[in-house]
């Protein structure tokens, strides 16, 4: 039997710090952006644990979409705990709903979760344009009517707060916006 003596202990991983009272981007990316969110109910699944965090968790939302095999959220951190609260919260609770109403075919669920701190104005806008209009970046929606129509996306909300050339205007800034391979998007590249 042989054992193994490590020469080095592994190096403890440090806690993230988030500052507070900051916006954040958050991007959890199906394990090999697999459509898990391909039917309406599936998308419905993951809008309602965005709803619980809003409105029983108390989690200021600002932008969202749901993707076939990916979401984005835009919230608002009063405390750094928060953060990480948030990206636990729907993360474990959309893969364990999921699972108990869906045959997966993966072991793994979640390939990947990104979260960005937001750091200006300009990002903050861009970013909220990326989210607003991401369904029609990846084509699962054909127009801007399809995409205020759609339940899966902020767009609406953003018309509401801004008005319909203003929200368009915001989407069109960012749309062609490349995200790499885990749904992540380099902020700098954010006009």
């Amino acid at each position: 039997m042989f054992k193994f003596k490590m020469s080095h202990p592994l190096p403890l991983r440090k806690k993230i710090v988030w500052p507070d009272r900051q916006y954040y981007f958050l991007t959890n990316s199906a394990y090999l952006h697999y459509p898990y969110f391909r039917s309406f109910e599936q998308k419905q699944l993951v809008l309602n644990f965005i709803k619980k965090l809003s409105v029983n968790c108390l989690i200021p939302i600002q932008a969202f979409s749901i993707l076939m095999s990916h979401h984005h959220l835009m919230f608002y951190a009063n405390q750094d705990q928060q953060v990480t609260f948030v990206k636990r919260f729907l993360k474990n609770n959309i893969s364990r709903e999921y699972k108990r109403r869906y045959k997966i075919p993966y072991k793994e669920f979640w390939h990947s979760t990104r979260v960005l701190l937001i750091r200006n104005e300009k990002i903050l806008s861009s970013v909220q344009g990326y989210i607003h209009g991401n369904l029609l970046k990846h084509k699962e929606v054909a127009s801007f009517d399809e995409l205020y129509q759609s339940p899966f996306s902020s767009f609406k909300y953003a018309v509401g707060r801004h008005g319909l050339v203003a929200a368009k205007e915001l989407v069109f800034r960012v749309i062609n916006t490349d995200e790499d391979a885990g749904g992540g998007v380099d902020l700098s590249t954010l006009s």
